[in-house]
């Protein structure tokens, strides 16, 4: 009688022990899936930015400098802060990188009264880079030059300084997880991006 009642007892803490080890088993296999799944929700909205520069508009082969962020990732970026380097200097402003590289040739440039710019004599485009959304695959082109008789200094001088420039960007995704990247393809992981004014 006492055996039974032991084997009972033995039984009983045998099926309570699996019963234990089955729920954690279930709790962490529902960890694992949970974690798999917020990291498929990274991958579908990661933004991958990178800067570029060029010389020629693709579209019309004219001779245009741009200067432009691409999105090669699968997600919208939302862009805080670029920032400028060349030569040791370091600023948030694409004015002040023009001016530090180029300044005689921009006061040229900046000479001619402002009607006489029209693109086909040398004007140029800008557009913000602050708090700028740029959507998955997608370009924002943040400053063109055109060559013409009115750019021809300035734009013969940034053609052969351009090389010069790095640029930095902290950019953040939906999510609002956040990342600098200041080389092709080299991308780090911040808590927050700085605020500039």
């Amino acid at each position: 009688m006492s055996d039974s009642g032991f084997s009972s007892q033995k039984l009983n803490l045998t099926l309570a022990l699996c019963a234990m080890l089955i729920s954690a088993a279930s709790f962490y296999a529902t960890y694992l899936q949970a974690k798999s799944a917020e990291q498929q929700v990274k991958a579908m909205t990661l933004p991958l930015l990178q800067y570029g520069t060029g010389n020629v508009d693709p579209e019309t082969n004219k001779p245009v400098i741009s200067f432009n962020l691409t999105n090669g990732g699968v997600g919208p970026a939302l862009v805080k802060t670029v920032t400028y380097k060349y030569k040791g200097k370091s600023t948030v402003n694409f004015f002040d990188y023009l001016e530090d590289c180029c300044s005689t040739e921009l006061k040229e440039f900046n000479s001619n009264p402002p009607k006489n710019l029209s693109l086909a004599k040398g004007g140029y485009v800008t557009s913000s880079t602050n708090n700028v959304v740029v959507p998955a695959q997608d370009k924002l082109v943040f400053y063109k030059l055109y060559r013409g008789e009115l750019s021809e200094s300035l734009w013969s001088k940034l053609n052969a300084e351009r090389g010069y420039l790095t640029v930095q960007v902290c950019y953040c995704s939906l999510l609002e997880e956040c990342y600098v990247t200041e080389q092709k393809g080299v991308v780090e992981s911040v808590e927050a991006c700085p605020v500039t004014n």
